[in-house]
């Protein structure tokens, strides 16, 4: 019976254990490793690039020599009658390229796979910066599901000492059904953010086409210390903005900044190719004609190029130019618009970053006083039910506005690497941990005395 007993015992161990283990909670990098491998959007590069570069190939071949025969005086008469009148020619030609047209075309096709890969680039910074989006979403709502369960269990606390105090007589049964009802508004509350909660983890799985094999993510909150050294114990990461300065100067680094100068060093080789195609190629060939009424041969030379009249190509010249000059105004007015909107991000950020502090290090400790003494009070019968619950809401309200302004932070900080086309995977993913600034640090990569 022992060992019957000790085996009932092990296999109840060995049926628990998947639902005792707490999985990992995912990560930032895992959900753009996994976004990078497997969304859509991101899939096709290798295909496309595949074109490009056949396409390469293809404009680096040279032309093939020509091989022609032809026969002259074929079934004549009188004196060419039958075939005594023949004449046959074999020549053998080649075309020669001027102007190294072979060169242009190469490197148009290169100029063709650079743009690609910046426009790739471009759509994996926006796929990046979207499962990034939503997964602060996920996170926000992992935070207020905890801050809700620890209201839910402070409202508990309180009820249970107002029944103890309505058993006692010391208060009325009203504020006893008062508290309760709070504690059943709590419980709707948390079951339509669990919903929610599902829903976003849902939203964030599509975006490697996978299913949700993950309970929680990592808290990337950020904080910060006031003067006396004060800080959230809760939260464990600092998040510093870069100087403003230095964000204007990584605008030339920015994607669609880049991409314009891709799309303009495409048309400075569209406009040298056509420079080359102005010029005349060159055709030599050299054969022998055999004259079979006289049964003589001669050594035959041939050469033909044609006559440039006019520039073939002047229209297709003209109109590269003045794409340049297109292409060169869109990229001011694009510098222009995403200069204004990292001032304005960093402007809005650096209020989030002072809301945040002052949320933190002064009404955050005042709520929690104001709590505790009110319990006191009330069980002193200085104050009533519903001041109690007043306060309670109070501190759970500064703690949801910490929550919604970290994120809010988060998006901002988010928003400005997307401006300037912060696209690593390590950099989205170490945007809350701190590095040194160092001195030959590209201008691309503002965020390094953040990191």
């Amino acid at each position: 019976m022992k060992k019957i007993s000790f085996l009932i015992m092990g296999l109840a161990i060995c049926m628990h254990q998947p639902v005792w283990a707490e999985q990992t909670p995912l990560s930032l990098k895992t959900v753009l490793q996994r976004t990078q491998a497997n969304h859509p959007s991101l899939q096709l590069y290798k295909e496309k690039a595949a074109v490009i570069e056949a396409n390469r190939l293809q404009a680096g071949l040279s032309p093939n020599p020509e091989l022609s025969f032809s026969l002259e005086n074929v079934f004549g008469s009188n004196e060419a009658k039958g075939v005594s009148g023949i004449e046959g020619t074999l020549l053998i030609s080649q075309l020669f390229e001027r102007g190294d047209k072979k060169q242009r075309r190469i490197a148009m096709q290169d100029s063709k796979l650079a743009q690609f890969q910046t426009e790739y680039q471009l759509s994996q910074l926006d796929v990046f910066a979207d499962a990034t989006a939503q997964y602060y979403r996920v996170m926000r709502l992992q935070s207020l599901l905890a801050l809700r369960q620890t209201q839910r269990n402070t409202v508990s606390d309180a009820l249970n000492t107002i029944k103890q105090r309505a058993a006692a007589g010391a208060v009325s049964n009203a504020d006893v059904a008062r508290m309760q009802f709070e504690y059943g508004t709590l419980q709707l509350e948390q079951q339509q953010l669990e919903s929610e909660f599902t829903a976003a983890k849902l939203r964030l799985a599509k975006f490697w086409l996978g299913e949700t094999d993950f309970n929680t993510v990592q808290k990337l909150l950020p904080t910060y210390s006031d003067a006396k050294g004060y800080a959230n114990s809760n939260l464990k990461t600092e998040l510093i903005l870069p100087n403003l300065a230095e964000l204007h100067n990584a605008i030339d680094m920015a994607p669609e900044i880049q991409l314009i100068s891709q799309q303009v060093l495409a048309e400075q080789a569209t406009m040298q190719l056509a420079s080359a195609n102005s010029i005349a190629d060159l055709t030599l060939g050299t054969g022998v004609r055999f004259d079979n009424a006289s049964n003589s041969a001669s050594l035959l030379f041939e050469a033909a190029m044609p006559l440039q009249l006019s520039n073939p190509q002047q229209g297709n010249i003209k109109a590269a130019r003045a794409q340049i000059d297109l292409l060169s105004e869109q990229q001011q007015l694009i510098r222009q618009s995403l200069k204004q909107q990292i001032s304005q991000t960093y402007n809005q950020a650096q209020n989030q970053q002072r809301r945040l502090l002052q949320l933190q290090s002064q009404l955050l400790p005042l709520a929690k006083t104001l709590i505790s003494q009110s319990l006191d009070s009330y069980r002193l019968g200085q104050i009533s039910v519903l001041q109690l619950l007043d306060a309670q809401k109070e501190r759970f309200n500064t703690e949801q506005a910490i929550i919604d302004t970290q994120i809010a932070l988060l998006n901002s900080h988010l928003l400005l690497q997307r401006l300037i086309g912060n696209t690593s995977l390590s950099a989205l993913n170490n945007a809350h941990s701190r590095s040194t600034l160092s001195k030959h640090s590209a201008p691309s990569s503002p965020w390094s005395n953040t990191l």
